[in-house]
């Protein structure tokens, strides 16, 4: 073979396996974020709360996240009579935490809804499965109560003590919670557990998913009868974290799941499963190393790779990278690498920057 020809294919192999970079065109900051993955008996323990957020703040997270109910507890009877509005006791714990630690707190919590109807107990009330994201100043930035509210989920016996009623759920949250803010970390949404599935109608992940967020954080409460089925389909944060994120095409979604045994609700026994992490936009996710274990710090890049078919040399990215990226609703960073060499590349794309 004479040598130039020789040459040239050296090129173009070369070009197929490196990774190329143009000027760059989009800039995000990547994400420290901690996930607690409370244990079931701590919840309410704020003391203990605030105590694995200052460990996620030494350790460089600048957001943490505690799970669903952490108050008072998933599917706890008392939420009826012992719920706090928003603002109120429970929420100001939180509060306490983001301004004192001067960290992102989200968090999972009941709340006080209108009172309850006749033959109730005197002082109870309707509740909500709700969300808040803390900024380190105090202000409660995002306010969220669950709209896919699991039905008929407490203690029937509890119900009828309590409500008069032989069956009770949350009371579901109005769709107008579902909305984004600014923040450091991008456009900013908070979900609570079951409005980030995308079981049909998904009527929540559609109303944000016109919103385009660039992040969106959940606390979740993914339980499993034992704790052999958690981390399979179905009983996996992260799974979930990755069916959403695919389903919305514009956001990180990430997470915190709390462990230990379901003392609550119906069908018991049942565990909490852990298994928290996140999910680029592409549905593709990274899960806790160790599933269980109480802290977990996870560094959510600043950009994501999305496939874009071959892309054969670097004057040919431009014409590919910025429409893959806008599938996304994201900006191509000017980076692209070949995975599969003259099958797919994959361009770099930086969520909720696209205009």
């Amino acid at each position: 073979m004479p040598m130039p020809c020789l040459k040239r294919l050296l090129i173009v192999a070369a070009a197929s396996i490196i990774a190329w970079t143009f000027p760059s065109i989009a800039v995000r900051a990547q994400t420290t974020v901690a996930m607690v993955q409370l244990l079931s008996s701590d919840v309410g323990n704020f003391d203990r709360m605030k105590t694995l957020a200052q460990q996620a703040k030494a350790q460089g997270a600048q957001l943490v996240i505690f799970p669903e109910g952490s108050d008072l507890g998933w599917l706890n009877p008392a939420v009826f009579t012992q719920a706090a509005p928003i603002p109120g006791a429970y929420s100001d714990k939180f509060v306490a935490i983001a301004t004192s630690v001067q960290i992102w707190v989200a968090a999972g919590l009941s709340e006080k809804g209108p009172k309850a109807g006749p033959g109730s107990l005197p002082n109870a009330y309707q509740a909500y499965d709700s969300g808040i994201l803390i900024n380190p100043q105090g202000q409660i930035v995002l306010h969220h109560r669950k709209f896919n509210v699991l039905p008929n989920a407490f203690d029937p016996a509890a119900c009828q003590a309590i409500l008069n009623q032989p069956q009770c759920a949350y009371t579901p949250g109005p769709l107008s919670d579902i909305t984004t803010v600014q923040t450091p970390f991008g456009k900013t949404a908070l979900l609570v557990c079951s409005d980030a599935y995308t079981y049909a109608p998904a009527t929540a992940l559609d109303k944000l998913r016109a919103l385009t967020p660039a992040i969106v954080i959940v606390p979740w409460g993914i339980t499993a009868g034992t704790q052999a089925e958690c981390g399979t389909s179905g009983f996996n944060a992260t799974g979930f974290a990755s069916e959403a994120a695919a389903y919305l095409k514009s956001a990180f979604v990430v997470g915190a799941n709390a462990v230990g045994a379901r003392n609550y609700g119906r069908f018991l026994p049942s565990v909490y499963c852990g298994d928290s992490g996140y999910a680029t936009p592409t549905g593709q996710s990274v899960e806790a190393s160790q599933p269980t274990q109480e802290l977990v710090l996870l560094t959510i890049p600043k950009s994501f790779d999305a496939n874009a078919g071959p892309i054969w040399n670097n004057p040919d990215a431009p014409g590919k990278c910025p429409s893959t990226c806008s599938a996304y609703s994201s900006t191509w960073n000017g980076q692209w690498k070949t995975t599969e060499p003259g099958q797919m590349s994959v361009c770099g794309c930086v969520p909720g920057a696209a205009h």
